[in-house]
C-alpha cells in the first residue's frame, strides 16, 4: 500500500512515499533562509513558498519513490497545528489529489506523527503505553500515549516552547536564527554550571520564559563589567543548554514514573539537540529510551504518510470535508 504524505505547516514544504512504514521518498524544501533576517518565521512568507514549493516536492516525491500517480492508494496531509495559511496549502493540495484519484484522505495532527516518526521503516516495534516528549520551537508537550489516536496531555510549557527560548536567547546574545543549532555546537558541558540557572516547573509543566530573562540580565552584567568575550558567551550558553535540559529529562522521568511506564519516545526538531539525545540515553538508563532519527526530527512528511497509515488501518478516514486548524 503506498501511501503519500503532505506536510505543510510552518516552513517546510515536504512530500513523502512509504509503502507501509517504511519510506520510499522524503523531499522537504525549507523556506528559512527567507526568515532569517526577521529572526523568525514570518507566516506570509512561508505560505507564498509552499504554493511555490508543493508542486516541486510532490514531483520529486514521486520519482524518488519510482511510483506513478496512480499507484497512491492513500493521502496523509498535516491539518494542525500550524500556520493556517500554510495548513490550507497542503491541506487544499492534498483535497484535490483525493478528489482527483478517487482515493481516502487522512488528516494527521503533526505533533502526534513527531512521536510516530520514532517507528518510520519498522525500525522498532510500537508498544503502548509510553510517555511521548514532543520537542520543537512552537511546542513542549508531554502526552501519555495509550495509541496513536488518543493522547493524553499530561504536562506543557506554561509560555515559551523550548525550541522558541532557544531562538530568542541566541537572538539576545548575537547568535543569529535558528538559535537551536548555533547554542549546540558551541555548548560546552565541562562548563553548564558555570552560571545557576534554572527553568520554572509546577508539577509536570514547564517554564522556560524565566531561563531566558536570566540569560539577558547575566549577559548585561557581564557587559557592565567589561568580560564579556567569547569565553564567557560560551559558559552562558552552557549553563543555559545545561538548566533546559535537566529540567526536560527530570519532568519526562517523574511522567514514566507517576504514570508506571517504562518507555519514553522523543520527536521534535529539539530531539536534534546533542546533548538532550544524550542526557535521555544515560540519565533514564532504567527506561527504554526510543529518539527520532535524526532525518526525522524537523518537520517532514514522512512522518505524516507514517501515522497517516497507522490510523488508516484503525477504521479512521476523514474526506473532503477536513479543515485546517492552527491550534
Amino acid at each position: 500500500m503506498y501511501t503519500l504524505g503532505i506536510e505543510t505547516s510552518c516552513d517546510e514544504t515536504s512530500c513523502a512515499v512509504l509503502s507501509g512504514l517504511k519510506v520510499l521518498s522524503n523531499v522537504t524544501i525549507s523556506s528559512l533562509k527567507q526568515h532569517k533576517k526577521y529572526g523568525g518565521v514570518v507566516p506570509e512568507v512561508a505560505t507564498r513558498a509552499h504554493l511555490k514549493n508543493i508542486d516541486k516536492v510532490f514531483s520529486a516525491a514521486l520519482h524518488e519513490a519510482k511510483i506513478s500517480l496512480k499507484q497512491i492508494d492513500l493521502i496523509a496531509v498535516t491539518h494542525k497545528p500550524g500556520l493556517i495559511g500554510a495548513l490550507v496549502v497542503g491541506l487544499n493540495f492534498a483535497k484535490a489529489l483525493s478528489l482527483g484519484l478517487d482515493k481516502p484522505l487522512i488528516g494527521v495532527d503533526h505533533l502526534r506523527a513527531h512521536l510516530f516518526a520514532a517507528f518510520l521503516d519498522g525500525s522498532r516495534k510500537i508498544e503502548f503505553p509510553f510517555i511521548g516528549l514532543v520537542v520543537s520551537g512552537g511546542h513542549t508537550d508531554i502526552y501519555l500515549v495509550k495509541d496513536f489516536h488518543r493522547p493524553k496531555l499530561i504536562g506543557a510549557t506554561c509560555d515559551d516552547a523550548c525550541g522558541e527560548s532557544y531562538d530568542k536567547v541566541a537572538r539576545v546574545l548575537g547568535l543569529g536564527y535558528p538559535g537551536g543549532p548555533v547554542i549546540d555546537k558551541i555548548f560546552d558541558e565541562k562548563e553548564k554550571n558555570a552560571f545557576k540557572f534554572k527553568c520554572g516547573r509546577k508539577e509536570l509543566d514547564l517554564s522556560f520564559s524565566g531561563i531566558k530573562t536570566a540569560v539577558l540580565y547575566k549577559k548585561q552584567e557581564l557587559e557592565d563589567q567589561g568580560v564579556l568575550k567569547r569565553e564567557e558567551m560560551i559558559r552562558l550558553v552552557s549553563s543555559f543548554q545545561g538548566a533546559v535540559v535537566e529540567a526536560i529529562v527530570d519532568t519526562v522521568r517523574d511522567a514514566a514514573l507517576k504514570y508506571k511506564v517504562k518507555t519514553v519516545v522523543c520527536g521534535g526538531g529539539v530531539a536534534a539537540n546533542r546533548y538532550l539525545r544524550a542526557q535521555l540515553i544515560e540519565r533514564a538508563a532504567d527506561l527504554n529510551v526510543i529518539i527520532a532519527p535524526m532525518r526525522y526530527t524537523t518537520d517532514n512528511a514522512a512522518m505524516v504518510a507514517g501515522l497517516g497509515f497507522y490510523l488508516y488501518n484503525r477504521g479512521f478516514k476523514n474526506g473532503p470535508r477536513l479543515k485546517a486548524q492552527a491550534r
